[in-house]
């Protein structure tokens, strides 16, 4: 019953979009991205598309929580477009105040008598009817709910994650972490000229133009976080190299680095290549870079990015940092594969994608590529580790075990580096979202004895 043809309706894109999402290995916003290039919507119907869309998969998990005890059969083992549309149109019905139920209901039901007959929009009018009707679903964890449980279900988080936020920051502070994870993120972008005081004022000129609302950042000079989500409207500032969107914490991992005009770096997981040119605007383009990634569909992305910004300095290859015979560098940045439970704001899409298994699996990766960096830098050499994850078992245990195995490397304190809010108690840098507002993220610093 599916067509080829182009969506008619927001609604039928996002729900494309979805479905696509659901069934393949792209992140959400590639996918989004897609599929809103490919379709003539514009303003309201376009915003609409990506407010059905994220909203399906940022409370995809207290939605699957409402609809399933109400849904004839195994919601589990349903076509997984139903339970797209499905979701699509709940999310409608308790989370979008201008949107009214009738209009939630039918042209969601239009839609499923589209893609699967009549029966199918059957079932999905009768429970979005219903669930219309018993609005308290929305509001009551399932029976028995413990702590975890609780959370999980209001704050749309797997209770793999829940837990491991419970016992990093205690029962409060995981609940002000995961509301804070369903909060739309800024848009942050940084300037890429080393003379930061002009460059700063072209572009607050430029946004005050554009009439776009924005803040400075209080932690790292020369970024700006944007009240849109919108980068069509900052397009022509990314087309010319002028700026590169990137997080505040990605900035500071690379002012831990603290990279110096004339040294070689390695850059030795590189992709998509936000902190390369960071590394390169504080090098002020002299000396040379090795950036790296594993696939050349991620190197593509990383080439992009530099020809943006136009510098011949960087060397791009695709590589995995494990099998490289290039030692000598100055100093080297592993920003490892990771959990990305620091991204859970701004890609909600990775709450459902990462498995707690992936934690054990990634971890031999974290501890390899940096055994493997240990050999590339020089006597003296600063070597920099850092994630975007917030689990310890990623971050400070690895340094730890690092540091018992290499006594030829030290940790540097990261407050000679950094303000005193992004340091911890063991002197490495974290940010968290629901404290700092950045992503989160870790970096730790280590020299290499002369």
């Amino acid at each position: 019953m599916e067509t080829d043809q182009l969506p008619a309706t927001s609604r039928s894109l996002a729900a494309e979009s979805l479905n696509d999402f659901e069934s393949g290995p792209e992140y959400a916003d590639e996918v989004l991205s897609r599929h809103l290039s490919l379709s003539s919507f514009r303003g309201s119907d376009r915003a609409l598309a990506a407010d059905l869309f994220w909203g399906a998969i940022r409370w995809r998990g207290r939605l699957d929580s409402v609809i399933a005890p109400i849904f004839r059969g195994d919601y589990r083992r349903a076509n997984p477009s139903m339970r797209t549309l499905l979701r699509m149109g709940a999310y409608q019905l308790f989370c979008q105040d201008r949107i009214p139920d009738h209009a939630a209901v039918s042209q969601t039901v239009e839609i499923a008598i589209q893609k699967h007959g009549r029966k199918a929009g059957g079932l999905t009018n009768a429970i979005l009817r219903r669930l219309a009707r018993e609005r308290e679903r929305w509001s009551t964890p399932p029976e028995g709910a413990d702590d975890v449980a609780r959370l999980a279900f209001f704050h749309s988080h797997p209770r793999w994650i829940v837990r491991q936020l419970v016992e990093r920051f205690g029962l409060e502070g995981a609940e002000t972490a995961l509301r804070m994870n369903n909060e739309r993120a800024p848009l942050t972008i940084c300037v890429n000229d080393a003379d930061l005081e002009a460059s700063l004022t072209r572009l607050t000129d430029y946004l005050h133009s554009k009439a776009i609302k924005f803040t400075l950042s209080d932690l790292k000079p020369g970024y700006v976080r944007l009240e849109t989500s919108s980068i069509g409207q900052i397009q022509p500032l990314l087309d010319a190299g002028e700026i590169t969107v990137q997080d505040e914490s990605a900035g500071l991992a690379v002012q831990l680095l603290a990279p110096e005009p004339g040294e070689r770096v390695l850059d030795a997981c590189a992709a998509p290549g936000g902190k390369t040119i960071a590394i390169n605007r504080l090098m002020m383009g002299i000396g040379e870079i090795l950036a790296v990634d594993v696939t050349e569909d991620r190197v593509t992305r990383l080439r992009d990015n530099i020809d943006r910004v136009h510098a011949d300095n960087i060397r791009v290859m695709v590589a995995d940092v494990r099998e490289l015979k290039d030692p000598g560098f100055d100093r080297i940045l592993c920003d490892v594969p990771c959990s990305s439970t620091g991204l859970l704001r701004k890609q909600p899409d990775v709450r459902w994608r990462r498995k707690s298994h992936h934690i054990a699996e990634q971890h031999r990766q974290q501890v390899e590529i940096l055994d493997k960096a240990s050999e590339l830098v020089k006597p003296g050499g600063v070597l920099v580790y850092s994630t975007c994850s917030i689990l310890p078992s990623e971050d400070q245990d690895v340094i730890n075990d690092f540091l018992k195995t290499h006594p030829e490397f030290h940790k540097e304190d990261a407050r000679g580096f950094l303000p005193e809010a992004v340091v911890s108690p063991h002197g490495d840098m974290e940010t968290f979202t629901h404290v700092h507002g950045t992503d989160g993220a870790f970096a730790s610093r280590l020299r290499r004895s002369p």
